[in-house]
């Protein structure tokens, strides 16, 4: 016998596992499949859903007063009218609540909006440390009607003033067909953050 055969004889072949792969190739498309719904939207599920990129300008936009559909432990909006008007504001009656500051709310007021990269947002509207519930669009940038803070449409990050660590909190929702539904419970739960 040679010696390369004794040696062959003893030493160990290791020999890939085809399950390893599978995981690996698993994962991988998970990551891919996942990535893909943050960048495109999802439909059905809590989150944010894409209807395509808006330019707003550089004049104030006032957002529409509408009235929800109020039913069933679930507050509806009409997905095509966030569409079409872009900026939508209502409030959500039998929410109380006590903002940090003593001003007190029977009542949840939200905004709806298309950010400038095309994302539906839900938040509550509210400026907390200074109460503001009013707000309007300039360009990409979402601007408190009373202590003119600034925040980016798309994401709510902080841009200028002296509240931009509290942006209207976001409010998850889902997309049924033509509905942009929330849960009235998520609402009824929501409480101010510590200022």
């Amino acid at each position: 016998m040679s010696r390369d055969s004794k040696k062959t004889k003893f030493v160990v072949q290791k020999k890939p596992r085809s399950g390893t792969y599978f995981l690996i190739g698993l994962a991988a498309a998970a990551v891919i499949v996942g990535g893909a719904f943050m960048l495109f939207g999802k439909s059905g599920s809590a989150g944010l859903t894409n209807v395509g990129a808006v330019e707003y300008g550089s004049t104030a936009v006032d957002f529409s007063a509408v009235e929800a559909e109020d039913s069933g432990g679930k507050i509806v909006l009409d997905l095509n009218e966030i569409k079409n008007k872009k900026s939508l504001t209502f409030d959500v009656q039998g929410v109380n609540f006590t903002l940090n500051n003593g001003t007190a709310f029977d009542y949840l007021p939200l905004l709806a909006y298309v950010s400038d990269k095309g994302n539906i947002v839900v938040a509550a509207s509210l400026c907390e440390p200074c109460s503001g519930v009013a707000f309007h669009i300039e360009g990409d940038q979402l601007v408190c009607n009373a202590c003119g803070t600034r925040w980016s449409l798309d994401g709510l990050q902080g841009i200028s003033g002296g509240c931009t660590t509290y942006p209207p909190e976001m409010i998850d929702y889902n997309i049924e067909g033509d509905k942009l539904i929330i849960d009235r419970a998520v609402l009824e739960n929501w409480q101010p953050r510590a200022v």
